[in-house]
């Protein structure tokens, strides 16, 4: 407890000497009772000095199964910063209460202040308007369903980012509603939210989202004509969620195989004898091809046999390398190594071609850059074609 240093009251939290701790960790948690199916959205005041790496505060909801209900992660202070607000929210599915945790995560060095943590209900924030995302207003002592429209104006978010510090809408009522001042209204409907700082889930069984992905594979044919085609499906964070998932009633690993499968089809319909590509980790049991993953409702077990058997495998889960390309490589799949991943040598790399020695079916290896780092590629060529 720092009391020279806050931003409201007497005191704050001070957090330092974490680079000393297993992982950086340095954190306080405290378990907070919560409604289910509600929107909570958590913020506090931050001020840094030479901290180091910029991102290393967070606040997560951990539920009681494990899982963190708080996966995105607001922007972050700079090294050296006075008080600014940071800002997220989480979703309390369908648990009762969860470990409120916030402090410094794979910190390095530094001192970090926290002062004036807020936690609050918020509703229609980030609201998502689609067909299997219906959003009702009933009386919540009649049970009337009003209609909107009718009762109330269309009901939609004009600030809509997925980042949780704009204004909520709110419902406007319309001259001829049913709805009486005083009248305690319950409102269901879906918001969508960020996975870390930049990615937002698309539907796998909303209709429009087939239309649009549909329209791209003449297009990639009639411009590009590819030999290989690879498709991006990996870290899916969240789905069957929606009411256009539930009402399927399809286990969790059947809608993202039937999805990835379809995906499979839409190359085959323009292209027959394009080699087609996925990413490893949805569909390996030693990565993210499990009972639970993220805000994934059901289980992610057994992907795998939902991918036909010329699919080629890119497994890119380095210190699980050896098990991913056994588990593919025994169930007839080629597979392909995602290696390099912008580190400052070729170790990475090196890995990947001892362990594809002894692992039949593996067709090559990949020069795998998220930042443009090139510098390495050529002594890369080097030593994959040392071993040909």
């Amino acid at each position: 407890m720092d009391v020279s240093v806050f931003h409201s009251g007497k005191s704050s939290l001070r957090i330092e000497n974490f680079g000393d701790t297993k992982a950086g960790i340095a954190r306080v948690a405290q378990e907070i009772r919560v409604t289910p199916y509600r929107c909570y959205r958590v913020s506090a005041r931050v001020r840094t000095e030479d901290a180091a790496p910029a991102s290393l505060f967070s606040i997560k909801a951990i539920a009681p199964d494990g899982r963190d209900l708080c996966p995105f992660e607001p922007p972050a202070p700079t090294p050296t910063s006075g008080w600014r607000q940071v800002t997220t929210a989480f979703n309390s599915w369908n648990f009762d209460r969860i470990d409120l945790n916030f402090g410094v995560f794979e910190g390095v060095k530094g001192k970090v202040w926290v002062d004036d943590v807020d936690i609050e209900e918020v509703g229609l924030m980030n609201v998502v308007r689609r067909e299997g995302a219906p959003l009702t207003v009933r009386d919540e002592a009649s049970g009337t369903v009003y209609e909107e429209g009718r009762d109330f104006a269309p009901v939609a978010d004009p600030n809509l980012d997925f980042q949780w510090t704009h204004e909520m809408p709110s419902i406007r009522l319309l001259p001829a509603s049913r709805i009486r001042n005083g009248a305690r209204l319950r409102v269901s409907y879906y918001h969508g939210t960020t996975i870390y700082n930049d990615q937002v889930s698309a539907c796998p069984s909303e209709a429009q989202t087939y239309e649009v992905w549909k329209e791209q594979f003449p297009l990639i044919e009639k411009y590009l004509s590819p030999k290989r085609y690879f498709l991006g499906v990996d870290e899916v964070r969240l789905f069957n969620r929606c009411a256009a998932c539930q009402k399927r009633k399809l286990a969790a690993a059947e809608i993202l195989g039937q999805m990835t499968h379809w995906l499979y089809s839409q190359v085959r319909a323009v292209n027959p004898n394009a080699e087609v590509f996925v990413w490893s980790d949805m569909f390996d049991p030693n990565h993210n091809s499990n009972r639970q993953y993220f805000l994934v409702d059901g289980s992610l077990e057994n992907t795998w046999q939902y991918l036909p058997k010329d699919m080629g495998i890119v497994a890119w889960y380095f210190e699980k390398r050896q098990e991913s390309l056994d588990f593919f490589s025994s169930r007839g799949f080629r597979t392909i190594a995602a290696a390099y991943y912008d580190d400052d040598d070729l170790s990475n790399p090196q890995g990947w071609l001892e362990a594809m020695d002894s692992t039949p079916n593996a067709a090559g290896i990949m020069y795998t850059t998220w930042s443009s780092k090139y510098k390495l590629l050529a002594p890369f060529g080097d030593l994959v074609s040392k071993r040909l």
